[in-house]
């Protein structure tokens, strides 16, 4: 079966050539898993979101499904054996790989999904369909919302032009074999300190994003001395037009991105940083500075091919080096595998080879991770580490009022 990708599915494949499209997902349970029960749910899941077990046809932008992709979905392990990472390749499918390590009392799971297919929160409503199938809940009345359209519509937003922006799409995968390192690093900013964080964010009148954007510029300034960045910041379109029937998923891209142009000077504190960084998301925000994109390459996609909408869109698309992606809240509530509870979970980004690098942020009874996925040196994920920890311990002080 082929199903025709929507016009945003071309958004990840923009900046192939610097950044592997996949979002990665690792939880730990309490109690082994049903392997077997776990197939059946990917099994009906895929009634849901078929284009799960598709390949991805990078010239006509749709997925094509075979059914015989089911069994390469899950891979199991002993924790001796753990290979760390997930090997998937998006232009062979299936999109979702999920790696099973057996340890000794218990289980941990870690999937991967396509960026082609869907973006942060709807990797989360996959995980949460996927939850629900193997619980038992009957999804046969589920469907999945992948446009953009009616989104847009909502916005009524005028065409506007795209800005001369400098950048090339280039449609070659990255390469992940050869003499590379792939390096992983976590660090978790526990209950009370992000309590205490959320407090002091409401006392100031910011987002949490704009802290952790100027912590994020902050780190960078001190490990680097760059003291302007650009750093691309998510707006879910979801929280435009909120879907309010409770049997309607949305795994699909409905994520734009407006790069926030970020000055840090010496002697700056966060709470300085803060304060510019909050009155200038405001003001692209209240400008939709996120919608033109994809306004642009909505019209486009009507009458052109993928390549060629990729070709023309990608000149306008600014090459971000530095990024970072906030996969917000996950809600414990929808995540009952059985009688396996699901003790910690995180999301992460793909391995991106340096000097591309991601920061991610999830939360988890209130609980922060932020993560990143690296493809460099030794040196490279050192300085990775003393980015993550810096941010941390930039994060901690500034909730405590320092």
């Amino acid at each position: 079966m082929i199903y025709h990708g929507e016009p945003l599915d071309l958004m990840p494949t923009l900046d192939l050539a610097e950044t592997y499209p996949l979002l990665e997902c690792t939880l730990s349970l309490t109690h082994p898993i049903d392997v077997a029960r776990l197939q059946d749910a990917v099994a009906i899941t895929q009634t849901v979101v078929p284009q799960v077990l598709g390949r991805y046809n990078l010239r006509w932008n749709r997925f094509e499904v075979e059914t015989n992709s089911l069994n390469q979905v899950i891979e199991e392990y002993t924790v001796s054996h753990d290979p760390g990472r997930v090997r998937l390749d998006v232009l062979a499918g299936p999109q979702l790989k999920i790696q099973v390590i057996h340890h000794p009392d218990y289980d941990a799971l870690r999937l991967a999904m396509s960026r082609l297919l869907t973006d942060g929160e709807g990797f989360k409503h996959y995980l949460y369909l996927l939850a629900a199938a193997y619980d038992g809940q009957d999804l046969a009345n589920f469907t999945n919302e992948r446009s953009v359209r009616k989104i847009l519509a909502h916005l009524r937003h005028p065409h506007r032009a795209l800005p001369e922006l400098n950048g090339n799409s280039d449609e070659t995968f990255p390469s992940l074999s050869g003499d590379v390192h792939h390096h992983r690093g976590e660090a978790t900013i526990p209950q009370v300190e992000s309590h205490r964080l959320r407090q002091r964010t409401q006392a100031e009148n910011v987002t949490m994003n704009a802290v952790l954007l100027s912590a994020y510029a902050l780190a960078l300034f001190a490990l680097t001395g760059e003291k302007r960045l650009v750093i691309p910041y998510q707006v879910d379109l979801r929280l435009h037009s909120p879907v309010a029937a409770t049997n309607v998923v949305q795994v699909a891209n409905l994520t734009s991105e407006m790069p926030i142009p970020i000055t840090v000077q010496d002697g700056d504190r966060l709470e300085d940083v803060v304060q510019r960084t909050q009155a200038t998301i405001s003001q692209l925000r209240e400008e939709l500075a996120y919608l033109p994109p994809l306004v642009e390459i909505n019209r486009m996609s009507r009458a052109l091919p993928p390549q060629l909408v990729r070709r023309l869109a990608g000149k306008h698309r600014a090459q971000a080096a530095i990024s970072f992606a906030n996969f917000g809240h996950i809600d414990h509530t929808r995540l009952n595998f059985g009688s396996a509870v699901v003790t910690q979970i995180y999301f992460a980004g793909a391995y991106r080879e340096m000097p591309n690098f991601q920061l991610t942020v999830s939360v988890y009874h209130d609980a922060w991770t932020l993560a990143f996925r690296m493809l460099g040196s030794e040196p490279d994920y050192q300085l990775g580490i003393k980015i993550l920890k810096n941010v941390v311990a930039q994060l901690t002080q500034w909730g405590r009022g320092h």
